[in-house]
């Protein structure tokens, strides 16, 4: 993941209100942490609120359908069977749901049956089926699968998009993309989705060429970060690392969320940024990305030049002289998150700075940990 990935994926959501992709492996407290975040952003959107329930239930069937495939095949236990993908954004008043999971080669067939038997049928109809599946119980030998297909149509009241692509000679990803609407929005336009499900597997396929594991766009506001720390943390507790870098890893994330949350450009009440986490060679890389004001980027590159030209032992008298700042008016100790990130890696604080227009410029910082 190089720094430029950063507003690669920024400059295509950046209409969205929200947007959350994770990339990797899914358990019970993942998929929580998901929903949680998920929720998060709905409650504060005014127009999603209506929302909320039916796309948390329906977040939880894309979850269990990935958890579902993500188990001992065929008596052989697969290292990157449980890895799948996750998309949900809303963009202008409509709501998406996009999941990814592998499936084995040979099942395919029956799942397409599956898929082209719910889409050929209307509300009633699908509501008849459920009851028909539950009374006969002809669900699938993974506990339900079609169950889930009969009620993710059933709830979003769309017909569901998927796609097989190839993935080895024995397996297939498969991605299902619900689609969630307003009654507004149902009324005003029945035309498709501008939101393709070929976008969303490109996304993937940028996340997984680049080792993604978590892309998060919306409001950086204090509370919104929470939710986003803790499925970083339940990640950290797989790693093969000790605690001292797990915690180093951590504490430099927390720096910069908060960074975004104190510093990024505020627009419409909201502070817009994107964070990033991936992995190479053993190591975590992080890319934030915010908007700042064109009035303080001269400053800001200075402080970051500044910085990165700096040994340990002149890192550590500049972090303790912004401490001493802190209880200057004005002051405040402006730039001491920075610098403590840069006093906690090895290789420097790297960054981009691109003017987007007269009032503000996009902000790219990239550590490696």
């Amino acid at each position: 993941m190089n720094i430029d990935t950063t507003f690669w994926f920024f400059d295509r959501i950046s209409e969205d209100n929200l947007c959350l992709l994770y990339n990797g492996s899914f358990s019970d407290e993942i998929t929580n942490k998901l929903i949680e975040l998920s929720e998060y952003n709905i409650l504060n959107n005014a127009s999603l609120t209506k929302m909320k329930k039916k796309a948390s239930f329906l977040m939880a069937e894309c979850f269990q359908n990935i958890v579902r495939h993500g188990e001992i095949i065929d008596g052989e236990e697969i290292d990157y069977v449980d890895e799948g993908f996750f998309l949900t954004k809303n963009w202008q008043g409509i709501y998406y749901i996009t999941s990814g999971n592998l499936v084995e080669k040979h099942k395919i067939p029956e799942l397409k049956r599956q898929l082209e038997k719910v889409n050929s049928l209307s509300k009633e109809e699908l509501k008849q089926l459920y009851r028909d599946v539950l009374a006969n119980q002809e669900i699938s030998e993974k506990g339900g699968a079609g169950l889930g297909l009969i009620e993710m149509a059933r709830k979003s009241g769309q017909k569901l998009d998927y796609f097989f692509q190839d993935f080895d000679d024995k397996f297939s990803f498969f991605y299902n993309q619900i689609v969630l609407k307003s009654m507004e929005e149902v009324f005003q336009n029945n035309e498709e989705s501008p939101f393709e499900l070929k976008e969303a597997i490109e996304y993937h396929q940028k996340m997984t060429d680049s080792n993604i594991l978590i892309i998060h766009k919306g409001d950086f506001s204090q509370d919104a970060i929470f939710p986003v720390l803790n499925i970083i943390e339940e990640n950290l507790q797989k790693e093969k690392k000790d605690e001292v870098s797990k915690k180093k890893v951590f504490h430099i994330l927390v720096e910069l969320l908060q960074n975004i949350s104190k510093h990024c450009y505020v627009e419409n009440g909201k502070k817009e940024g994107i964070f990033m986490i991936g992995e190479s060679d053993g190591c975590f890389i992080i890319n934030t990305g915010n908007l700042i004001q064109n009035e303080y980027v001269d400053d800001l590159k200075d402080l970051l030049d500044q910085i990165n030209n700096l040994n340990g032992k002149e890192l550590k008298d500049l972090y303790l002289d912004k401490l001493r700042e802190r209880n200057i008016p004005k002051k405040e100790g402006a730039g001491i998150g920075l610098i403590d990130i840069a006093r906690r890696i090895i290789s420097p604080v790297n960054y981009s700075i691109i003017r987007i227009d007269s009032k503000k410029s996009f902000l790219t910082i990239n550590v490696i940990a």
